[in-house]
């Protein structure tokens, strides 16, 4: 943004040909001259306003450094605990697997159980 300084020359001439007095447009000139001026930002001013704001910056990219830093410590953890997971699950798988087998073992078992149980049922009762 370009600042336009005021034209005093202009501006005291302007105020002649309107009818003010010289000591007036004089005075006036020179309030809006200051006032111009003090309005206007220096290249301190500037400065200062960028060294805050690369501040906050560099500030901005420490805190969002550390929370990447956190969330992957935090993503590591759950995939770690989702490994352990897995392997829990297929150990179950196994073990479930291990419990079919031996059901059958027992139903098998207990057939024989009771077809020999019905035999000496049937001798015994015809004999």
């Amino acid at each position: 943004m370009t600042l336009a300084m005021m034209n005093t020359h202009k501006a005291f001439k302007a105020l002649q040909l309107a009818g003010v007095s010289n000591q007036q447009a004089e005075a006036m000139v020179e309030i809006f001259t200051e006032m111009q001026q003090d309005n206007a930002l220096s290249r301190a001013d500037l400065m200062k306003a960028g060294e805050g704001i690369t501040g906050s910056i560099k500030e901005l990219d420490v805190r969002l450094t550390g929370a990447i830093k956190d969330l992957d410590f935090r993503l590591s953890g759950a995939i770690k605990d989702i490994d352990e997971l897995k392997a829990d699950v297929k150990q179950l798988k196994a073990d479930v697997a291990a419990l079919k087998t031996d059901m059958r073992w027992i139903k098998r078992l207990l057939m024989v159980m009771t077809t020999t149980m019905v035999i000496a049922a049937i001798k015994y009762i015809f004999s």
